[in-house]
This record gives C-alpha cells, structure tokens and sequence, in this order.
C-alpha cells in the first residue's frame, strides 16, 4: 500500500485535478485490503473432466454467478465505500444519497445485487424512480466483492494455460477486458479481466473486442509526453482499449494508471469510439 500511496501522490502533483477520484480510490484499495484477512469463502474445484471439456470448447472455466461471495463482509465494505464516495465529488455524493434511499424504502435489495452486479436488469424498475446512474451503483458493487472474487482467482491461476487462450475474453470468468499491458522485452500484450482481475495474452495486432487483424483497421494514439500509455482503435466495431507500457514504466497497479489517464478516454470518445466496459467517472 505504500507504493500505491507514492505512486498516487506522484500523479497528484502532476495532475491536481484528479486529487479526489485518486483519494476515493486509495481509500477502496485500503479497505479492501483489510477485508481479505476474513474472508469467509465456500471452497470450490473444478473437476479434471470439466476443465478438459472448457478447455477443447473454449470456454471460460466458470461463470461470474458462480465465483462465492462473503456476504456479509462485502454488504459491509459497500456502506464504507459509500461514506467515503460522499467526499469523492459532487455527482458521485448525490448518486450516494439517492442510493441510501433506495435501500431504506427497500427499492433495491442490495443482496441481491452484490451476488449479480454484472446482472443490469436488477436495477432497471429503481433507475427512474431514484434516479440512479448505474454505472455508479454497480462500480461501488463491484468493488464491494472484489475481495471475494481475487480470492477465487488466485485459486484459479494454475488451470489456465496463459500464452495459449489468445482469446478476447478472460479464460476465468468469460469477460471482456478493460485494459491492455505491453510486458517484457518483446512487448507480449496482455488483456486484464474486467470483472475478476485475470491476465491472458492475446496478439498485437488484434482487436479484443471482435477479433478484427487487419492492420490498416487498427491505429492508436498517446498524448505529448505519454508514451506509456496509449488509445488502440479499431475502425470495424468503433471500441478503444487503453494500453500500458509497462516497458516505459514501474507499473503498480494498472487500475490506477487507468485513472489517471482519463483525458485520454475523452479523447478517444471525442474521435468517436467507445469503451466497451462503462466506467464510472467516463459520462
């Protein structure tokens, strides 16, 4: 945690106006480390016909509704992060509130969603009536199990053979990608899970999200003084990812790097393409 703290207050100073999406963010990463020591999780194994069976289909080894979920530590975690997101700012503060309420009148049954964040239509009848934005809810949800879900990643690692998926989603839990790390001296590219954290290789020169190779397609772009991150496009399904240098960089956590780049997510949106997993503080 002390690197990330340095590492956090380096961008500060180079960018100050991310000073409280990075301080919310510490804030998470701070409490989620003090919920893994207690976890109370039900083991589980994949049997050897199974993982045999995914592994000729190409399927992921399990679904997100299956990863367990600590309940009770995660339904904890999700009202700390609350408190802590009324300081992150304005819009994230009122989101917040209207959340609150929503739990009090019992519009929305917060279990329910921490076993199924990546189920949208849990909010569907209450976004209207709260006016939720959903990206928020389900990011605080997310984060609020996170714990729980590396916890079973970790167990997990050891059945998946990394430089031979070269798939456009996770080899774990089947979703798609939010990031993209060059690593090594030969730049093998790497996609990181957007869900459960997971790291699989995939080609250069491949778009993750509909597979599209044709290089005159795919392009990119960093800002001025950026060369460790970048915007890869593809012209054929209109998404970006971001990508990380780890190369040009002493990479900490890819999360936080993502973060502190934000400009150029708006970049990329400006140009006309999207990202294809929402985030919370991209409107």
């Amino acid at each position: 945690m002390e690197n990330l703290k340095r590492r956090i207050h380096q961008i500060e100073k180079k960018r100050p106006g991310y000073k409280e999406m990075l301080r919310f963010y510490e804030r998470i990463k701070r409490e989620q480390e003090k919920v893994k020591s207690s976890l109370n999780l039900c083991p589980f194994s994949l049997r050897k016909e199974w993982k045999d069976l995914l592994k000729q289909e190409g399927f992921s080894l399990i679904e997100k509704k299956d990863f367990p979920i600590d309940i009770g530590a995660s339904t904890n975690l999700f009202h700390t992060l609350c408190d802590f997101g009324k300081e992150a700012n304005p819009h994230m503060a009122q989101q917040i509130r209207n959340i609150e309420e929503g739990l009090l009148k019992k519009k929305i049954d917060l279990v329910e969603i921490l076993r199924s964040p990546f189920d949208e239509h849990l909010l569907t009848p209450a976004i209207p009536k709260l006016k939720l934005d959903k990206k928020v809810i389900l990011f605080l949800a997310m984060e609020s199990i996170r714990p729980s879900i590396e916890a079973s990643v970790d167990g997990l690692r050891s059945e998946v053979e990394i430089d031979t998926w070269l798939k456009g989603y996770c080899p774990i839990c089947g979703s798609k990608p939010h990031l993209s790390l060059l690593k090594d001296t030969e730049g093998k590219r790497f996609l990181l899970c957007s869900f459960c954290g997971y790291q699989w290789r995939i080609d250069r020169m491949t778009c993750p999200f509909c597979m599209n190779s044709k290089s005159d397609s795919l392009h990119y772009f960093f800002g001025e003084g950026e060369e460790a991150y970048r915007i890869d496009t593809c012209d054929q399904c209109r998404t970006y990812i971001k990508t990380i240098d780890t190369r040009k960089m002493d990479l900490i956590d890819p999360v936080l790097e993502d973060l502190a780049t934000l400009h150029l997510d708006l970049l990329a949106t400006q140009k006309g393409y999207q990202r294809s997993v929402p985030h919370p503080w991209i409107p």
